[in-house]
């Protein structure tokens, strides 16, 4: 291989390793810019291999990697969920590699893959039915707490009788041997029911019920009966709901406040209101921002919609959310950087938001806010400015470039650049100006993100009068440059060196 060959070669791979190197660099801020993924959901029907027959009763179980991450019950015909934005769901955070294994009754049921915002239905089947032996059904209520409520047993001719099912519910609580009303807010239930089977291990009797309220509920009292999320929770136009869930505010003991818990569905803790508030609250978890109010700035954790009673919608209040470990993870944000944001005449408004509890890699945060609508997690930190001069000699009267495109942001994007050149204002990431006095020049730059936070740097340039920069040594062109003649020289020498050796060897 000859030397210019090789050089030719090795030209070549500097240019590979530049175009993988470029393409590496470029995967990596795609990969980080992208949004975080959704949960996927699935519902279904449990069957029996053999003959199709559902079965109910049984939890169905979503396993990742050997970890449950979501649980669920069927219900009379072996479903579970449904298709719908209000029902329940198995969801399984992500991303997950592979698929997502179906457990019932400690035995796979089915499999299926995992894509971010899914929500897909799965047949799962079962080769026998799981073992019974579970308790039967609640007794029936006794109106005046007269009797017990009687538990059936499933099969009698099983030697290992069920449990009996729980006695009925007294609503006065004040016959003798069924419940003492010793509490005036309502007398202990009537007895258990009892235990079936044949052999000599028959099922315990049920426990007793409560006994019923004789009095109203006192102000603070959870309720008997949660509110219906279909009739509570609004979903914006266009959205894909993820959960949601609906709890009927209660009233503090003075009456002067109110507040308002969940079960957990949601990212939503509670509200407490800063007066008093009646009626029902509704949460729902959307996958992303709806199309009515864009995306909230910073990178994006989770939006929800809360619908509170009409008289309620501008009051204060403290919202309550919790942010799982999982999701901090997939968003690579600090939980320091965490802000809760209020779609609300048209534009995003940050809300004073802190850290009030952390449980493991999970935070809690709380913020004020004047009213409600869709509400964004999301991460937000300030963005940092560069300045870069094109010219390292620059003369009066001659074009300078000034670009702010080096500055970053960690989460979000910026959207604004300030420039302040010698007392003269211009907008733009990039722009040109020039100096017509010799002398040094601070040229200073603010940046603003999409969240509104903002950074300034300043850069000196130095300008010198036209013609005085030292100007850069060019090299004359031509046979008889220095560096020719040089060559030329060098050429000769060791021709007369070669020469000389050969006719030393001749002789």
């Amino acid at each position: 291989m000859n030397v210019k060959h090789a050089l030719g070669l090795a030209a070549v791979a500097i240019a590979l390793v530049g175009l993988v190197a470029s393409g590496a660099a470029v995967g990596g801020v795609a990969g980080q810019d992208g949004p975080p993924a959704t949960p996927a959901a699935y519902y279904g029907q449990v069957t029996l291999t053999d003959g199709g027959d559902p079965v109910d009763g049984v939890t169905v179980e979503a396993v990742v990697d050997g970890e449950v991450r979501d649980s669920i019950e069927t219900d009379a015909d072996g479903s579970f969920g449904g298709s719908g934005a209000f029902d329940e769901k198995l969801t399984v955070e992500g991303p997950v590699d592979g698929d997502v294994t179906f457990r019932v009754a400690d035995a796979d049921a089915g499999t299926a893959a995992w894509e971010s915002g899914a929500n897909e239905e799965v047949a799962l089947e079962l080769d026998e039915a799981p073992d019974s032996g579970t308790d039967d059904g609640d007794g029936g209520d006794n109106a005046d707490g007269t009797g017990p409520g009687e538990g059936a047993d499933d099969d009698p001719d099983d030697p290992v009788g069920d449990d009996g099912g729980d006695g009925g519910d007294n609503t006065d609580g004040t016959d003798p041997g069924e419940g003492v009303d010793d509490d005036p807010v309502g007398g202990d239930g009537g007895d258990g029911g009892d235990g079936g089977g044949t052999g000599p291990a028959g099922g315990s009797g049920g426990s007793g019920g409560d006994g019923g309220a004789d009095t109203p509920d006192a102000p603070g009292d959870a309720p008997t009966d949660e509110p219906s999320v279909e009739d509570v929770v609004q979903i914006p136009e266009g959205a894909t709901a993820v959960a949601s869930e609906a709890a009927t505010v209660q009233a503090s003991p003075d009456g002067a406040s109110s507040s308002v818990a969940f079960a957990g569905e949601t990212g939503v803790e509670g509200i407490e209101f800063g007066g008093a508030v009646e009626g029902d609250v509704g949460v729902v978890e959307l996958a992303s921002a709806p199309e009515s109010t864009g995306r909230a700035p910073g990178a994006g954790v989770s939006v929800v919609e809360i619908t509170v009673p009409e008289d309620a919608r501008n009051t204060p209040a403290t919202i309550r959310t919790r942010i799982s470990a999982d999701r901090l993870e997939e968003t690579g944000a600090d939980a320091e950087d965490l802000r809760l944001s209020r779609h609300s005449e048209g534009e995003w408004r940050a809300l004073e938001t802190s850290v009030v509890d952390r449980d493991g890699g999970d935070v809690t945060l709380a913020a004020e806010t004047p009213g409600f609508s869709v509400f964004a997690v999301s991460a937000v930190s300030d963005p940092e400015a560069s300045i870069t001069v094109d010219s390292d000699a620059v003369e009066t009267g001659e074009s300078v470039t000034l670009s702010g495109v080096g500055s970053s942001d960690e989460y979000g994007e910026i959207v604004a650049y300030d420039w302040n050149v010698a007392g003269e204002t211009a907008a733009g990431s990039v722009t040109e100006t020039t100096f017509s006095e010799p002398g040094e020049y601070d040229v200073e730059l603010t940046v603003t993100n999409d969240a509104g936070e903002t950074d300034s740097t300043t850069a000196t340039v130095a300008v010198e009068s036209a013609g005085t920069a030292a100007a850069a040594p060019v090299e004359e062109p031509g046979l008889f440059s220095p560096t020719t003649l040089g060559a030329v020289v060098g050429a000769l020498a060791l021709a007369l060196l070669v020469v000389a050796a050969v006719r030393r060897a001749d002789r």
